[in-house]
């Protein structure tokens, strides 16, 4: 299959190296482990270069941590290596994923028949988005735009030209990379889905996720309060976008 997939993989996360080498092995076309950005190294003339709180509305409620700053990054590298190359579009994995096969390889075809360099086709690992418009099917897989965007950066299809966008939009970042995603109206960038997908994440399995780190209680607690305000604000904006981009149509 003619399209460059990328493995984010991150060199210290040594437990995620045999997966690595067992995706190298599955997924389609030519395959690029692109070395991640570790959150550890990073100095604070660094971060304070790319990060800078409230740039977006609605302001993201809390500070990032050194590794949410570092998976950014990674990702923006990831981008950055399409528009380098001469694809119209690539497949983008993180290093602690799995997939059931011959759904996958459903899946993957019918993202790959309306792939484009404007593209952006997620592959969630949970169904947490109501059809929007159905763009596609194979059997029970369908390929649509949701009413709204989920979380999550495990696989895309990630187009040349959505790629530049994503890098113009986050030349400074305030927001993890999948909080970004869901601001359309910011990156102009218009993310579909396709689901089901035979994909799944394993990161349990694997040590343990590479940006997460324990909190205290208080901190858990103060994040659950501000959670469902932010996403009421979001809503919020969100429909105002919706209801100017209907006007200027």
């Amino acid at each position: 299959m003619d399209i460059t997939s990328y493995i984010i993989h991150l060199e210290r996360a040594v437990d995620r190296k045999d997966n690595v080498e067992q995706l190298a092995k599955q997924l389609p076309g030519r395959v690029v482990v692109v070395d991640a950005v570790d959150g550890n190294e990073l100095d604070d003339a660094t971060i304070n270069s790319i990060y800078r709180q409230r740039t977006h509305k609605p302001s993201y409620p809390f500070d990032l941590r050194r590794s949410e700053i570092a998976c950014f990054m990674s990702y923006r590298k990831a981008w950055q290596a399409l528009i380098d190359s001469e694809d119209d579009y690539c497949l983008i994995v993180e290093d602690d994923i799995v997939f059931e096969e011959q759904q996958f390889v459903i899946a993957l075809k019918l993202a790959l028949e309306s792939a484009s360099r404007n593209s952006y086709i997620r592959f969630p690992i949970k169904n947490r988005e109501a059809v929007g418009t159905l763009l596609g099917s194979s059997g029970q897989v369908k390929h649509y735009s949701p009413d709204r965007i989920g979380l999550g950066m495990v696989m895309q299809i990630v187009g040349r030209d959505a790629a530049k966008r994503l890098l113009a939009a986050s030349k400074v970042i305030d927001r993890p990379v999948d909080t970004l995603i869901q601001l359309n109206w910011i990156t102009s960038v218009s993310p579909t889905v396709v689901f089901p997908n035979g994909v799944s994440e394993i990161s349990h399995q694997l040590g343990g996720s590479t940006i997460g780190s324990k909190m205290a209680i208080s901190e858990k607690i103060y994040r659950e309060l501000l959670r469902p305000i932010y996403r009421f604000s979001l809503n919020i904006i969100r429909a105002r976008a919706i209801k100017n981009e209907k006007t200027s149509q």
